[in-house]
């Protein structure tokens, strides 16, 4: 990675100040906005920045939790717990609204063409989704994605390409979770879901024991497909 990682301050709706991560390309591009795992903005998310930065887009990356408990969270138990913490206690709705805010400010930014997609990491996949749903947003990438299935009762609002990636030995999204969403997204021509064989929960985490680097290749893949056509 040869970008630099800039944190600035966005406004919201409410009138305060958002930190957002920002990894800028070196001419205008697309905007991608980067909803992280329940470990918030790690070394591994800065990579990724630092990666589609490389490729000529905007990066932005919100901490989502920065109205609780801020900050990225390591793997010991004190921070899994902490983790754990936030993600039970998040709004949803609130959390959509400081995403819509993000898709603003990324909108009005001088090296952001237009266009901009949502990509969520577990945790952030549901937000993904959800800025498709409610954010009008031009494309949606999921990486192993939790949670989902709760709002799939606004799968007929889904209004731009989404790709989805999960394995089949997820823990965290029961396949009858995926099977729901396939069902529900049915009639969409514009969404695919891609289930990998015996890939668990967090297989685009390079150096953790669940990486597996053919699902990272291809779900990588899949998103730069969306992201060039949209």
């Amino acid at each position: 990675m040869t970008t630099n990682i800039e944190t600035i301050t966005i406004a919201t709706t409410d009138g305060t100040a958002m930190p957002v991560d920002v990894a800028a390309p070196a001419t205008p591009g697309k905007g991608i906005i980067i909803v992280p795992s329940v470990f918030g903005n790690t070394d591994d998310v800065h990579r990724i920045m630092g990666t589609y930065a490389d490729r000529g887009y905007l990066v932005m990356a919100p901490d989502p939790f920065w109205r609780s408990i801020p900050g990225p969270m390591s793997r010991d138990e004190a921070d899994v717990a902490t983790a754990k913490k936030r993600y039970a206690e998040f709004d949803v709705d609130l959390g959509v609204s400081d995403l819509g805010d993000a898709v603003k400010a990324m909108r009005a930014h001088d090296l952001c063409t237009g266009k901009v997609a949502v990509m969520g990491y577990c945790f952030g996949g549901r937000y993904a989704y959800l800025a498709g749903t409610r954010l009008g947003v031009d494309g949606a990438i999921s990486f192993h994605g939790t949670k989902i299935g709760l709002n799939l009762d606004e799968a007929d609002k889904l209004a731009c390409p989404m790709t989805i990636h999960v394995g089949d030995s997820d823990t965290s999204i029961p396949m009858e979770e995926v099977n729901a969403t396939r069902a529900a997204l049915a009639g969409n021509s514009a969404v695919e879901i891609n289930v990998y064989p015996g890939c668990a929960h967090g297989f685009t985490g390079r150096g953790r024991p669940a990486y597996d680097a053919h699902a990272d290749t291809t779900s990588t893949n899949a998103a730069l497909a969306l992201l060039e056509a949209m």
